[in-house]
């Protein structure tokens, strides 16, 4: 048999060979092995047979909510049919979307609808008969319809006034249906600022997530990695785990490299086994911030300092693995959960009534809860490849500091010094103004100013 992809990638057309002679035709319809071959390791444990003895006749949209969603192969053995099949995992590049395939005694095609997807058919012949295979038994408190007609799905049935069932036509609209399917995502390093943020807009929207740290596996061991994804099985992971104490860095470099590194070599490698998307959140430390003008997505990357050496080195390991990835760039975070510059300076605050901040390194300030919002924008399209998700406008260090003790009524007098007046370990990048023309390109809302941002975060804080 062959296996091709629909426009719907999880929604497959399955055509078993045919073996003529002159007493006519063979074929083997439905052969376990050779699915799992595939890597479709589906355990169908029913057959069922319908008959629609007039064209025009619409059976639709029916599913299974969980925990009782089916899977379902399906094939018209009498006539013709236009099968369709419709997306209602929430987070999915392909949510409310459908594909629609003609499956006929002469074609043999069977389609295949994954759980999560609503399924339907209309007959395109008098008397057609369709036999489909399902891994559920029927539940009736799981028993699921949406309007075939929902405008808010736009399936062309190509026929006006479809012949229905009662229960059919009563069938609720998508937007007034109680479905509780969703894409699964992993997010590593779920206790850290980005991670926490991602977690609670990812839980706010109803995706399923499975939220990991360090005490859930050893981002640093293959096995130890490979294992618990392969265990979860996620559609996509937001890998938010790293090494980013940045001056330590340059006395750990083995650490360092081991975390960001190694370890995004073993996510990739898991996630490319069971063709997973991937999102690895990188940094404006990959560049040597020499130049003046905004970096674009597509240029050479330069770290100065180890840390962004190890990003850097962590971004080609999933473009060179993987085809199915987002990277994302972001500078200067801020968020509740974590310790940042913003946390900082209103410690600092309450000791201190003036305080030298470094004012020839400049960025954008970002605020982890409205790059968590971008991320998840971005999840749901399928416009992979490298993008900058920083806030609006640019600042430096100095300017920061200045606008956090104005919103927060703190009366501290900031004195800009240079860089080489407050000597680190590591070298900073003094321009980290970051371009955002992919984002833009791919229709992407850019997130809110900085300013904004901040004054949004200390409401929440203080």
């Amino acid at each position: 048999m062959t296996i091709t992809k629909t426009e719907i990638e999880d929604v497959l057309i399955i055509e078993p060979k045919v073996f003529g002679d002159n007493r006519g035709w063979f074929t083997e319809s439905y052969s376990k092995v050779k699915l799992q071959e595939f890597g479709l390791d589906i355990e169908f444990i029913q057959d069922n047979h319908s008959m629609s003895s007039q064209k025009g006749t619409l059976r639709g949209l029916h599913f299974q909510t969980n925990p009782k969603a089916q899977t379902k192969l399906v094939r018209c053995t009498i006539g013709r049919i236009l099968d369709v099949a419709v997306d209602l995992r929430k987070g999915s590049s392909t949510y409310k979307k459908w594909v629609a395939v003609e499956l006929s005694a002469d074609n043999k095609k069977e389609l295949l609808v994954p759980k999560g997807f609503a399924h339907g058919f209309v007959t395109l012949t008098d008397n057609a008969e369709v036999q489909y295979k399902v891994d559920e038994y029927y539940s009736p408190q799981c028993d699921r319809s949406i309007r075939f007609d929902d405008p808010n799905i736009g399936v062309d049935w190509n026929f006006i006034n479809p012949v229905l069932s009662e229960k059919d036509s009563k069938a609720p609209f998508l937007k007034d249906c109680d479905i509780n399917f969703s894409v699964k995502v992993l997010v590593t390093g779920a206790n850290g600022q980005l991670g926490y943020d991602m977690l609670k807009k990812l839980n706010e929207v109803g995706i399923e997530t499975i939220a990991s740290t360090r005490e859930d596996f050893d981002l640093t061991d293959y096995d130890s990695t490979n294992a618990y994804i392969k265990s979860c099985k996620p559609d996509i992971i937001i890998h938010c785990a790293a090494y980013t104490a940045v001056d330590k860095a340059e006395d750990e470099k083995e650490k360092c490299y081991k975390v960001n590194v190694e370890g995004t070599r073993n996510i990739a490698l898991a996630a490319k086994d069971i063709d997973s998307k991937v999102v690895y959140i990188s940094t404006d430390y990959v560049f040597d911030g020499k130049d003046e003008a905004p970096y674009k997505e597509d240029e050479s990357t330069n770290p100065v300092n180890y840390y962004g050496y190890t990003k850097a080195q962590g971004e080609k390991i999933i473009q060179d693995l993987l085809e199915k990835y987002y990277i994302v760039r972001t500078s200067w975070v801020f968020g509740a959960n974590g310790n940042n510059f913003v946390k900082t300076m209103l410690r600092l605050s309450e000791s201190r009534d003036e305080l030298s901040v470094v004012s020839d390194q400049i960025g954008s300030p970002t605020y982890t809860k409205d790059l968590a919002d971008f991320i998840f924008d971005l999840i749901q399209t399928d416009n992979y490849g490298i993008y900058h998700g920083v806030n609006e406008g640019y600042c430096n260090w100095s300017e920061f500091a200045e606008e956090i003790f104005s919103i927060a009524g703190k009366k501290v007098k900031v004195h800009p010094i240079k860089s080489i007046e407050y000597p680190t370990k590591a070298s900073r990048p003094y321009n980290s103004r970051l371009s955002k023309k992919r984002m833009d390109s791919a229709g992407l809302k850019r997130l809110p100013d900085w300013k904004d941002a901040l004054n949004r975060f200390l409401s929440e804080i203080i």
